[in-house]
C-alpha cells in the first residue's frame, strides 16, 4: 500500500529497497545469534498473552462487562464452550472460565498469527521470517499489555472504593480492547504496506483509481445501511413517532396541511426545531411517497461525506492512500452508523443530513470557494440549530487564520470578511431561534431544556445554576461519562483529531453541551447519549476535518508517523465497530439473540405478516391512534395520532370526537414497550365501552394475540337527527 505520489524528501518504502549483501566477518556468528535469538520479543508476547487472558477472564466472568459484547444467551454459550458455567436466567456465573484455557488458546492463536503474518510481510520486505516475526512480536503484542493496565486500574478502583474509577473501567472495557486490537493490527500493516506522503503537494484531487475505490466503499456502505433500515421498516421495528414524524411533514405539506405532524399534536414543527432541510427531499417523496425514501437519502448523504474527507485529506497530505484510508475509517466509524440508525432503532433524523453538508462546506472553504461555503452552511443551519455551536467557532477559526495571513502578506483577503460574516450570522440565527422562533410557535421554552437535569428546565435556569453552582457544572464535565464520550468519539478516528492543532477546539462548545445532557433515570441516571443517538452529529465533521489536519502534521514528522497514523485510523474504526456497530461490522449483527441480529432483521416476522390484515381495515380518510412501531404505516391517513401512556393534546378526541370523522385505534400488543396484553387492558373499553367496538382481534394460528383494532361507533340515525 504505497502512495502513487513520489516523495523527494522521504526515503522510499522499505520493501522496494534491495537488502544489502551480508557482511563477511570472521567472528560474526555469535553476534548474529545473539541478535536473532534475543528472548525479549517472545517475553513481550508471553506477557501480552498473559495479560489479555486475565482481561478476558474478567470480562467473561462479569455480566455487566460481558453484556457490552454479547447478549445474555450468547454470553452463557461462550462461557460454556470455554468450560465455564453461567445461569442464563439469573446471569450468575457458577464457574469461571479457566485462566489456563484462555492462556493456552491465545498462545496458540498468537503463534499461528506470528507465523502467517511474518510470511506475508517477508514477501513484501524481503527480510527473513525471524526478523519479521521478532519485529511484529515487539511492536504488536506490546499493545496487548493495555488490557492489563485496565485490569490494574479496575482493581485499584475496587480496593480504594473510588466509584469514579470503577464507573470508568466499566464504561471503557470495549474501548480498551478495541485500542489493543487496533494497535496490534496496525503494527503489522505498517511494516507490510508502508504509506508514503508528500504534504507539499496540496492538490485536493485524488487520482481516478482512488476515486473509484472510494466510490466503491461508499457503495458498500449505502447497500448495507439502506438494507438494514428498510428491513427494520418492513418488520415494524422502528419505534415511536420521531422518525415517522418527519415523513409525515412531507406528506402534509404536499396535501395542504402545513409543516406539521399530528404525531406531535399537530403543532407547526418550528416550535420544536426550525429544521426544514428535509423539505428538499419533497420532489423525491412526491415520486415515491414512503418513509423508505427518507432513509435512502439519509444513508446516501452520510456516505457522501466520505468523499469530502477524501479531498480534504488529499490536500493536507498529498497522499491518495491516506485520503482513502481516512475516508474508509469514516465509513467504518460506529458514531456515523448511529446517525443512520440510532441505538433505539430510529432511522431518520434531519440532523444527520447536516453532516455531509458541513463536510462539503469545509471542503469548499479549503478550496477557496467562500460563496459555495455560505450556501452549504445555510443548509447546515436548517438541519438543526445545534450546528450553530460548531459553525460559529469554525468561522472564528477561519477568520483567525485569514488574519494571520493578512499579517504575513500585508494585505487583507476577501475571505476574512466572509468568515466574520458567517460567525456573526450563525450567532444571530441561534439567538433568533431560542428567543423568538421556538417560543412563538410553541408558546413555551425549548422542550430540550428539560434534558439538563439538575441544571434547570429553562435556558434561564440553566444559566443561573451554572453561575451559582459552578461545582455542579464541573462535576458533570469532569466525569467518567465525559471521558467515555471523548474517547468513543476520538478513537474511531484513530485519535488523529488530537494532532489537528486548534481544529478540535471548534467542537468544544457543542461537546460541552452534550456532556450536560441527561435522559435516563432510576438505576442508571445520565446514561450516554453520545454517540449512540443523533445528538453528536455536529461533532462528526469537525472530528474528521481535524483528523485530516492531524495526518498532515504527522507527514511533517516522517514516514513512520505517516504509516502509523493512517493505518491506526482504519484499524481503530474497524476494531471499535466490532464492539459497538449495529451493522455487519459488529458482533451484535451476528448474535442470534441480539436486537440487531441480521438474520432476524432480514426475515419477515410474524408481526409484520399479520399487520397486512390491520392495514386493510383502516381507511385512509380515518383519524388513527396507533401505538409504537406502527406509526410509520399511518402517516398518510387523515390524521395519525400517538396512542401512548402519557398525556397528549390529541387525547381529547378520544372522548370528544370531531363530528363527521372516523376514528380508529390500532394497538400492537407484541411490541417491546406494550403495556396492553389483552382486550381487557384497553382503557377506552373500560371507560366508555358503548362508544367503541372491537373491529378485529388479529391473532396467530395458535391463538396468540398480535393486534387489537377498535373503531368508534357511529351514532344511530335517530340520535343524529335529535336536536
Amino acid at each position: 500500500m504505497v502512495s502513487s505520489v513520489a516523495n523527494p524528501y522521504y526515503p522510499p518504502p522499505r520493501h522496494i529497497v534491495s537488502p544489502p549483501p551480508p557482511l563477511q566477518y570472521k567472528f560474526a556468528m555469535p553476534a548474529t545469534r545473539s541478535r536473532r535469538y534475543s528472548p525479549l520479543p517472545w517475553l513481550v508476547v508471553v506477557v501480552g498473552v498473559a495479560l489479555q487472558a486475565m482481561f478476558l477472564q474478567s470480562v467473561l466472568g462479569d455480566r455487566a462487562l460481558a453484556s457490552q459484547w454479547f447478549s445474555t444467551h450468547t454470553w452463557s454459550e461462550v462461557v460454556g464452550g470455554l468450560g465455564g458455567v453461567v445461569d442464563a436466567e439469573s446471569g450468575v456465573v457458577r464457574r469461571d472460565v479457566g485462566y489456563l484455557v484462555l492462556f493456552g488458546g491465545l498462545s496458540s492463536v498468537s503463534g499461528v498469527l506470528i507465523l502467517v503474518g511474518s510470511l506475508v510481510t517477508r514477501r513484501q520486505t524481503g527480510q527473513s521470517i525471524g526478523t519479521e516475526a521478532t519485529g511484529w512480536a515487539v511492536r504488536g503484542w506490546s499493545w496487548w499489555w493495555l488490557p492489563g493496565a485496565w485490569e490494574l486500574i479496575r482493581v485499584v478502583g475496587v480496593l480504594t472504593g473510588l466509584e469514579w474509577v470503577q464507573e470508568l473501567s466499566i464504561r471503557t472495557v470495549s474501548l480498551v480492547e478495541a485500542t489493543a486490537l487496533a494497535g496490534w493490527l496496525s503494527a503489522w500493516l505498517v511494516t507490510t504496506w508502508p504509506v508514503d506522503a508528500n504534504p507539499l503537494e496540496s492538490s485536493s484531487s485524488p487520482c481516478r483509481r482512488t476515486w473509484l475505490l472510494a466510490l466503491g466503499a461508499v457503495g458498500v456502505y449505502c447497500v448495507c445501511a439502506i438494507a438494514i433500515n428498510w428491513a427494520r421498516y418492513n418488520n415494524l421495528l422502528i419505534p415511536h413517532g420521531d422518525s415517522a414524524m418527519y415523513e409525515e411533514h412531507l406528506w402534509n405539506v404536499w396535501h395542504g396541511k402545513g409543516f406539521r405532524s399530528y404525531l406531535d399534536d399537530g403543532r407547526l414543527f418550528l416550535g420544536e426545531h426550525p429544521q426544514v432541510v428535509h423539505l428538499l427531499l419533497s420532489p423525491l417523496h412526491w415520486l415515491w411517497p414512503s418513509h423508505q425514501v427518507l432513509e435512502l437519502c439519509e444513508s446516501v448523504g452520510l456516505a457522501a461525506g466520505a468523499l469530502a474527507i477524501l479531498r480534504l485529506t488529499r490536500k493536507e497530505t498529498g497522499s491518495d492512500m491516506l485520503a482513502l484510508g481516512l475516508a474508509v475509517a469514516y465509513l467504518l466509524a460506529f458514531p456515523v452508523h448511529f446517525l443512520d440508525i440510532a441505538i433505539d432503532g430510529k432511522t431518520f433524523r434531519p440532523i444527520s443530513l447536516g453532516v455531509p453538508l458541513l463536510l462539503w462546506a469545509i471542503e469548499r472553504w479549503e478550496s477557496g470557494r467562500p460563496k459555495a461555503t455560505v450556501l452549504l452552511l445555510l443548509l447546515v443551519l436548517l438541519s438543526k440549530e445545534d450546528y450553530c455551536l460548531v459553525v460559529m467557532p469554525l468561522a472564528v477559526f477561519w477568520a483567525s487564520r485569514e488574519w494571520r495571513v493578512r499579517e504575513t502578506v500585508g494585505t487583507a483577503t476577501g475571505r476574512l470578511t466572509w468568515a466574520i460574516g458567517i460567525a456573526v450570522g450563525s450567532g444571530a440565527w441561534l439567538l433568533l431561534v431560542l428567543l423568538w422562533v421556538i417560543p412563538s410557535f410553541r408558546g413555551d421554552v425549548p422542550h430540550y431544556a428539560q434534558y439538563f437535569g439538575e441544571l434547570g428546565g429553562t435556558p434561564g435556569e440553566i444559566v443561573q445554576t451554572s453561575i451559582e453552582r459552578p461545582g455542579l457544572l464541573l462535576s458533570k464535565w469532569f466525569s467518567a461519562r465525559t471521558v467515555f464520550y471523548a474517547v468513543a468519539l476520538l478513537l474511531p478516528a484513530g485519535l488523529l483529531p488530537l494532532a489537528g492543532r486548534g481544529r478540535l477546539l471548534v467542537g468544544g462548545p457543542v461537546f460541552a453541551m452534550l456532556c450536560l445532557l441527561e435522559f435516563s433515570s432510576g438505576e442508571s441516571p445520565g446514561q450516554p447519549v453520545v454517540p449512540f443517538h443523533h445528538f453528536h452529529a455536529p461533532l462528526i465533521p469537525i472530528l474528521y476535518w481535524a483528523a485530516a489536519g492531524g495526518l498532515g502534521r504527522l507527514c511533517q514528522r516522517g514516514p513512520a508517523w505517516v504509516s502509523w497514523g493512517g493505518w491506526f485510523a482504519v484499524s481503530a474504526a474497524a476494531a471499535c465497530g466490532l464492539f459497538f456497530s449495529a451493522g455487519p461490522l459488529g458482533l451484535a449483527f451476528w448474535d442470534s439473540h441480539s436486537d440487531h441480529h441480521g438474520l432476524t432483521l432480514f426475515t419477515t416476522g410474524r408481526r409484520a405478516e399479520l399487520f397486512a390484515q390491520v392495514e386493510s381495515l383502516v381507511p385512509s380518510t380515518a383519524r388513527v391512534f396507533s401505538t409504537d412501531f406502527v406509526h410509520p404505516r399511518f402517516t398518510h391517513h387523515a390524521r395519525s395520532y400517538d396512542y401512548s401512556d402519557y398525556a397528549r393534546h390529541s387525547d381529547t378526541e378520544l372522548t370528544k370526537p370531531v363530528a363527521g370523522q372516523d376514528y380508529y385505534i390500532v394497538i400492537d400488543v407484541q411490541h417491546p414497550y406494550s403495556t396492553i396484553t389483552s382486550v381487557d387492558d384497553v382503557p377506552e373499553l373500560k371507560a366508555d365501552p358503548r362508544s367503541w367496538e372491537v373491529l378485529r382481534l388479529v391473532t396467530d394460528d395458535d391463538g396468540t394475540l398480535y393486534y387489537i383494532v377498535l373503531r368508534r361507533r357511529f351514532p344511530s340515525p335517530a340520535r343524529r337527527s335529535a336536536p
